[in-house]
């Protein structure tokens, strides 16, 4: 989940749980609708760099509203400059082979609006990173009021080298990787008559790909020892698919400054307390990013400059319990066969499978492993 999406969301869940025993409070949340939201940054890793523009929604209409049309520009302290592409609608990107990230190095970002806005976020530099020491996943369980039984799973930890800074803060951003299988192989499709579908697994193995939604902050301030042991990041449960097979979590551990990480441990302070109306309200966190000509103009997200160390991790299917629903087969699926004649085309093609002997239509993402998300295209990471 982007920046833009958490502050949206976290602006919107501010309004729920009001009672009839307390008077209503309204803040002034319309001077935050319709604003810039800044997700991205520039690190020490190889580019291209990557920000989302986006508007922010209002707050009973949660939604992503792109950005599109925009000049961005990133700037180093010397006054060398790069300008992103726009490569898809709110999304910039700069060149594979153009500006690198340099540790030691401040950067600042610059962005031109089509209705002649300026903005400008604060330069930052990027600090040396620090070394992740391990990765490592542990079966734990976790209690949980929306199912009646506990969550078994993985529990992910990291923990960093020794450092000889005084203090380190730190941002942890995570993306997974979850291989997952359809579980029938197809042995015909419809298209307007029966054929046989070769091979016949070609869509039964799949790959799915996201970003974590929780935000993982820490600062080592208070800390005698500035090696970070232990450190738990999240929690990935049974009650998916997404440890049936294998799984991979890629740790992106950021370096970053003390102003950084007062914005990202607040707005991880702000999920975390669900939104709570007679807390601090969601705009209240500031970015790093002003209007050049109207400072007092709210700006949502961040511009992050950081040293970046990233390590990647595979575990296998847990030996715990799983509580997903496997696809079944009943007289509805036989029958779904002998009436394809009358199938909408719409729907073609539809996938068939062979099961005790007889021809069926199954639900189509238990033979179609792409139709719970994924991609039959194995990662080049990818280990078996």
């Amino acid at each position: 989940m982007t920046t833009s999406k958490y502050i949206i969301i976290l602006l919107s869940m501010s309004f729920f749980g009001l009672t009839s025993c307390i008077d209503e409070y309204w803040p002034e949340v319309s001077r935050y609708q319709n604003q810039l939201v800044v997700d991205g940054g520039i690190s020490n890793e190889l580019p291209p760099y990557t920000i989302k523009l986006s508007k922010s929604s209002p707050a009973n209409e949660i939604d992503y509203m792109p950005y599109s049309g925009c000049t961005l520009i990133i700037e180093d302290g010397d006054g060398e400059q790069e300008y992103l592409k726009e490569t898809e609608e709110g999304t910039y990107q700069s060149s594979t082979n153009g500006m690198q990230g340099s540790i030691g190095q401040k950067y600042r970002l610059k962005i031109q609006t089509p209705d002649g806005k300026s903005y400008e976020s604060d330069y930052d530099y990027i600090k040396n990173p620090v070394t992740i020491e391990n990765v490592y996943a542990k079966t734990e369980t976790q209690e949980s009021n929306e199912v009646d039984h506990t969550l078994y799973g993985y529990q992910f930890y990291v923990s960093t080298e020794n450092t000889i800074s005084d203090s380190n803060f730190y941002l942890w951003k995570l993306e997974y990787t979850s291989h997952y299988q359809s579980d029938y192989f197809i042995k015909y499709y419809y298209d307007g008559q029966v054929r046989l579908f070769q091979p016949i697994d070609s869509l039964f193995n799949c790959y799915y790909t996201g970003s974590v939604k929780s935000i993982y902050t820490f600062n080592t301030d208070q800390l005698t020892n500035k090696k970070l042991e232990n450190y738990p990041l999240h929690f990935v449960n049974t009650e998916s698919r997404m440890l049936s097979l294998r799984y991979s979590l890629n740790v992106n551990q950021h370096t970053i400054s003390k102003k950084a990480f007062k914005f990202w441990s607040a707005l991880e302070e702000q999920n975390s307390e669900q939104g709570s109306l007679y807390s601090r309200q969601p705009y209240q966190i500031q970015g790093n990013i002003k209007n050049v000509n109207d400072e007092g103009e709210p700006v949502l997200g961040y511009f992050l400059v950081s040293g970046v160390d990233t390590k990647r991790i595979f575990v296998d299917r847990p030996e715990v319990p799983f509580y997903y629903t496997d696809c079944t087969i009943n007289d509805g699926n036989y029958k779904q066969y002998a009436e394809l004649y009358w199938a909408d085309p719409v729907f073609y093609p539809i996938y068939i499978i062979v099961y005790e002997g007889n021809r069926a239509v199954p639900g189509q993402p238990c033979a179609d492993c792409r139709q719970r998300g994924g991609t039959i295209v194995k990662p080049e990471f990818w280990e078996d």
